[in-house]
Protein backbone atom coordinates (compact mmCIF):
# COMPACT_ATOMS: atom_id res chain seq x y z
CA UNK A 1 0.00 0.00 0.00
CA UNK A 2 1.79 3.27 -0.80
CA UNK A 3 1.28 6.57 0.74
CA UNK A 4 -1.98 7.92 -0.84
CA UNK A 5 -3.71 4.39 -0.86
CA UNK A 6 -2.82 4.40 3.03
CA UNK A 7 -3.97 8.10 3.62
CA UNK A 8 -7.19 7.19 1.79
CA UNK A 9 -7.84 4.21 4.05
CA UNK A 10 -7.52 6.36 7.30
CA UNK A 11 -9.89 8.52 5.86
CA UNK A 12 -12.65 5.78 4.97
CA UNK A 13 -11.99 4.66 8.60
CA UNK A 14 -12.65 8.16 9.97
CA UNK A 15 -15.44 8.66 8.21
CA UNK A 16 -16.91 4.94 9.16
CA UNK A 17 -16.04 5.99 12.76
CA UNK A 18 -18.16 8.90 12.13
CA UNK A 19 -21.23 7.58 11.01
CA UNK A 20 -21.31 5.28 14.23
CA UNK A 21 -20.94 8.37 16.80
CA UNK A 22 -23.57 10.04 14.43
CA UNK A 23 -26.25 6.97 15.73
CA UNK A 24 -25.23 7.43 19.28
CA UNK A 25 -27.18 10.74 19.70
CA UNK A 26 -30.45 9.72 18.44
CA UNK A 27 -30.39 6.17 19.74
CA UNK A 28 -29.81 7.97 23.37
CA UNK A 29 -32.98 10.23 22.66
CA UNK A 30 -35.16 7.73 21.35
CA UNK A 31 -34.14 5.59 24.40
CA UNK A 32 -34.95 8.17 26.45
CA UNK A 33 -37.96 9.95 24.87
CA UNK A 34 -39.46 6.33 24.71
CA UNK A 35 -39.07 5.37 28.48
CA UNK A 36 -36.77 2.19 27.49
CA UNK A 37 -35.25 1.06 30.77
CA UNK A 38 -33.84 -1.91 29.09
CA UNK A 39 -32.77 -2.71 25.78
CA UNK A 40 -30.69 -6.24 24.35
CA UNK A 41 -30.31 -7.31 20.32
CA UNK A 42 -28.58 -10.71 20.14
CA UNK A 43 -29.60 -14.49 20.32
CA UNK A 44 -31.32 -15.49 22.98
CA UNK A 45 -30.16 -18.47 25.23
CA UNK A 46 -30.88 -19.96 28.35
CA UNK A 47 -28.01 -18.81 29.70
CA UNK A 48 -28.73 -14.83 28.38
CA UNK A 49 -32.43 -15.52 29.83
CA UNK A 50 -31.35 -16.26 33.35
CA UNK A 51 -28.95 -12.86 33.18
CA UNK A 52 -31.26 -11.04 31.71
CA UNK A 53 -34.34 -11.61 34.17
CA UNK A 54 -31.10 -10.62 36.97
CA UNK A 55 -31.05 -7.60 35.62
CA UNK A 56 -34.38 -6.45 35.39
CA UNK A 57 -35.24 -7.87 38.75
CA UNK A 58 -32.61 -4.91 39.83
CA UNK A 59 -34.41 -1.88 37.33
CA UNK A 60 -37.73 -2.94 38.87
CA UNK A 61 -36.52 -2.42 42.18
CA UNK A 62 -34.07 0.73 41.55
CA UNK A 63 -38.06 1.91 39.74
CA UNK A 64 -39.88 1.32 43.47
CA UNK A 65 -42.42 -0.74 42.27
CA UNK A 66 -44.20 -3.45 44.42
CA UNK A 67 -43.16 -6.62 44.54
CA UNK A 68 -46.62 -8.04 43.09
CA UNK A 69 -46.16 -5.68 40.25
CA UNK A 70 -42.41 -6.67 39.93
CA UNK A 71 -43.56 -10.53 39.42
CA UNK A 72 -46.36 -9.77 36.68
CA UNK A 73 -43.30 -7.98 34.54
CA UNK A 74 -41.08 -10.39 35.62
CA UNK A 75 -43.27 -13.38 34.46
CA UNK A 76 -43.93 -11.69 31.38
CA UNK A 77 -40.49 -11.23 30.44
CA UNK A 78 -40.14 -15.21 31.47
CA UNK A 79 -42.64 -16.00 28.46
CA UNK A 80 -41.34 -13.20 25.96
CA UNK A 81 -38.23 -14.50 26.23
CA UNK A 82 -38.95 -17.92 25.88
CA UNK A 83 -40.89 -17.31 22.80
CA UNK A 84 -37.78 -15.79 20.77
CA UNK A 85 -35.43 -18.57 22.69
CA UNK A 86 -33.16 -20.35 20.32
CA UNK A 87 -32.07 -23.49 20.25
CA UNK A 88 -28.88 -25.34 18.74
CA UNK A 89 -30.93 -26.48 15.78
CA UNK A 90 -32.40 -23.48 14.86
CA UNK A 91 -28.57 -22.21 14.85
CA UNK A 92 -27.67 -24.61 12.10
CA UNK A 93 -30.37 -23.42 9.48
CA UNK A 94 -28.83 -21.85 6.45
CA UNK A 95 -30.05 -17.91 6.16
CA UNK A 96 -31.64 -17.86 9.30
CA UNK A 97 -30.65 -15.00 11.33
CA UNK A 98 -30.94 -15.72 14.95
CA UNK A 99 -31.29 -12.13 16.75
CA UNK A 100 -33.87 -11.14 18.85
CA UNK A 101 -34.93 -7.80 19.96
CA UNK A 102 -35.81 -7.45 23.69
CA UNK A 103 -37.35 -4.06 24.63
CA UNK A 104 -38.91 -2.59 28.12
CA UNK A 105 -40.58 0.54 28.29
CA UNK A 106 -42.37 2.13 31.37
CA UNK A 107 -45.31 4.28 30.13
CA UNK A 108 -46.96 6.26 32.96
CA UNK A 109 -48.20 3.08 35.25
CA UNK A 110 -47.05 0.54 32.94
CA UNK A 111 -44.87 -1.33 31.43
CA UNK A 112 -44.47 -2.73 28.48
CA UNK A 113 -42.59 -6.00 26.98
CA UNK A 114 -41.41 -5.85 23.23
CA UNK A 115 -39.75 -8.72 21.24
CA UNK A 116 -38.89 -8.69 17.59
CA UNK A 117 -37.85 -12.27 15.58
CA UNK A 118 -37.56 -13.97 12.80
CA UNK A 119 -39.99 -16.77 12.11
CA UNK A 120 -40.70 -18.45 9.00
CA UNK A 121 -43.17 -16.56 6.65
CA UNK A 122 -45.19 -19.49 6.56
CA UNK A 123 -46.03 -19.58 10.40
CA UNK A 124 -47.88 -15.80 10.13
CA UNK A 125 -51.15 -16.61 9.28
CA UNK A 126 -51.38 -19.16 11.68
CA UNK A 127 -50.03 -16.95 14.55
CA UNK A 128 -52.14 -13.84 13.49
CA UNK A 129 -55.04 -15.72 13.93
CA UNK A 130 -54.46 -16.99 17.29
CA UNK A 131 -53.18 -13.96 18.73
CA UNK A 132 -56.30 -12.13 16.94
CA UNK A 133 -58.80 -14.91 18.89
CA UNK A 134 -56.99 -14.74 21.96
CA UNK A 135 -57.68 -10.86 22.18
CA UNK A 136 -61.04 -11.23 21.80
CA UNK A 137 -61.29 -13.65 24.94
CA UNK A 138 -62.66 -13.39 28.22
CA UNK A 139 -60.59 -14.43 30.87
CA UNK A 140 -62.58 -17.78 31.56
CA UNK A 141 -62.55 -18.10 27.80
CA UNK A 142 -59.27 -18.13 27.66
CA UNK A 143 -58.54 -20.43 30.72
CA UNK A 144 -60.09 -22.87 28.75
CA UNK A 145 -58.42 -22.53 25.48
CA UNK A 146 -55.08 -22.48 27.34
CA UNK A 147 -56.12 -26.19 28.83
CA UNK A 148 -57.41 -27.50 25.66
CA UNK A 149 -54.23 -26.56 24.03
CA UNK A 150 -51.86 -27.89 26.85
CA UNK A 151 -53.16 -30.86 26.50
CA UNK A 152 -52.97 -30.91 21.96
CA UNK A 153 -50.04 -29.24 21.43
CA UNK A 154 -46.32 -30.76 21.11
CA UNK A 155 -43.94 -29.15 23.33
CA UNK A 156 -41.44 -27.15 21.03
CA UNK A 157 -39.17 -23.49 21.04
CA UNK A 158 -39.96 -20.56 20.09
CA UNK A 159 -43.33 -19.09 19.48
CA UNK A 160 -45.82 -21.38 20.04
CA UNK A 161 -49.78 -21.18 20.49
CA UNK A 162 -49.56 -22.15 24.05
CA UNK A 163 -46.68 -19.65 24.68
CA UNK A 164 -48.90 -16.76 22.82
CA UNK A 165 -51.75 -17.77 24.94
CA UNK A 166 -49.92 -17.99 28.04
CA UNK A 167 -48.43 -15.15 27.43
CA UNK A 168 -52.13 -13.24 27.13
CA UNK A 169 -52.94 -14.56 30.58
CA UNK A 170 -49.95 -13.42 31.98
CA UNK A 171 -49.93 -9.68 31.06
CA UNK A 172 -54.18 -9.64 31.46
CA UNK A 173 -53.75 -7.30 28.37
CA UNK A 174 -54.66 -7.14 24.61
CA UNK A 175 -51.19 -8.10 22.63
CA UNK A 176 -50.15 -6.15 19.82
CA UNK A 177 -48.44 -7.77 17.37
CA UNK A 178 -46.37 -6.84 13.24
CA UNK A 179 -44.85 -8.19 10.83
CA UNK A 180 -42.78 -7.27 8.23
CA UNK A 181 -42.29 -9.55 5.10
CA UNK A 182 -38.39 -10.19 4.69
CA UNK A 183 -38.67 -13.56 2.16
CA UNK A 184 -40.29 -15.92 1.62
CA UNK A 185 -38.63 -17.94 4.10
CA UNK A 186 -38.64 -15.49 7.02
CA UNK A 187 -40.44 -13.02 8.37
CA UNK A 188 -39.60 -10.51 11.12
CA UNK A 189 -41.89 -10.54 13.71
CA UNK A 190 -42.98 -8.02 16.38
CA UNK A 191 -45.18 -9.13 19.45
CA UNK A 192 -45.65 -5.94 22.52
CA UNK A 193 -47.17 -6.92 25.51
CA UNK A 194 -48.54 -4.84 28.60
CA UNK A 195 -48.80 -5.21 32.44
CA UNK A 196 -50.43 -2.08 33.91
CA UNK A 197 -51.25 -1.71 37.63
CA UNK A 198 -54.93 -1.67 37.48
CA UNK A 199 -54.47 -5.20 36.01
CA UNK A 200 -52.52 -6.94 38.58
Amino acid sequence: MNAIESIEAETLDMQEEQRSLYFTYPTYKDMFDNNIIFAYRGVVTSDLVTNVLEIMEERLEEDGQSKKLSKKVFNVMVECLTNVYVDEERLGDEGYDPQALLLVKRVNNSYRVVTGSLIATRNVDPIKRVIDKINNMEKEELKSFYQETLILEEPANGVTKLGIIDLARKSRNKLVYNFKYESQRFTFFTLESQISKNSI
